[in-house]
């Protein structure tokens, strides 16, 4: 009597899980920078997924999925964020003012992922606000808005007027000092949140 070995169909499945895995990832990103994933061609502007809440939701899958393709256990073992000189230099900011999950985008594009966790928008916002560059509005819906303060504009951060689904906002944006200013302090921007965990 012959033993089939008991690992290999798993084997066959867990790869073939593994390419599902990868082309979800790369559907997501797609996604959350914007992009229709079948046709690649830029979401209409008061499409749903531009909201930043789903942006975030995006990329946090995203991360759980990252972190199943890499045999990451959830909870366990979980990285820090880490980005080399060369990777800084390698960044492309688009020209003009930017937001900060666009801003995130650009450096989680170049950071090496088996080493490093990706930077988020919500926890760069969360430590200038500590840091008080930033600032913190209650709506009247009991939801919370970043807005710039006194502060802001000499470290790059001004507002620029967006309409999203008919209401119009201010949305905070980074200039070329901003953005400079943020590449400068991103180790200590995600040493705290470090700390935090």
């Amino acid at each position: 009597m012959t033993c089939s070995n008991p690992t290999g169909r798993a084997g066959m499945t867990m790869h073939a899980d593994k390419e599902k895995i990868a082309n979800a990832i790369k559907i997501l990103n797609k996604m959350a920078n914007g992009l229709n994933p079948v046709s690649g061609e830029k979401l209409d502007e008061n499409c749903f997924l531009h909201d930043p809440r789903m942006i975030r939701c995006l990329f946090f899958v995203q991360n759980v999925l990252n972190q199943v393709v890499k045999g990451e256990a959830a909870g366990r073992g979980k990285m820090e964020f880490s980005i080399t000189a060369e990777e800084k230099d390698r960044i492309e900011f688009p020209d003009g003012l930017i937001g900060v999950n666009a801003f995130a985008r650009c450096v989680n594009n170049v950071i090496d992922l088996s080493r490093s966790r990706k930077i988020t928008g919500m926890e760069i916002n969360k430590q200038l606000k500590q840091m008080g560059i930033l600032s913190e509005e209650l709506l009247e819906d009991g939801k919370k808005r970043t807005k710039i303060n006194e502060n802001s504009h000499q470290y790059g951060i001004e507002t620029m007027r967006k309409n999203y689904n008919g209401v119009e906002y201010d949305m905070v944006c980074f200039n070329d000092a901003g953005k400079q200013f943020l590449l400068d302090h991103l180790e200590e921007i995600a040493a705290a949140k470090a700390k935090e965990t």
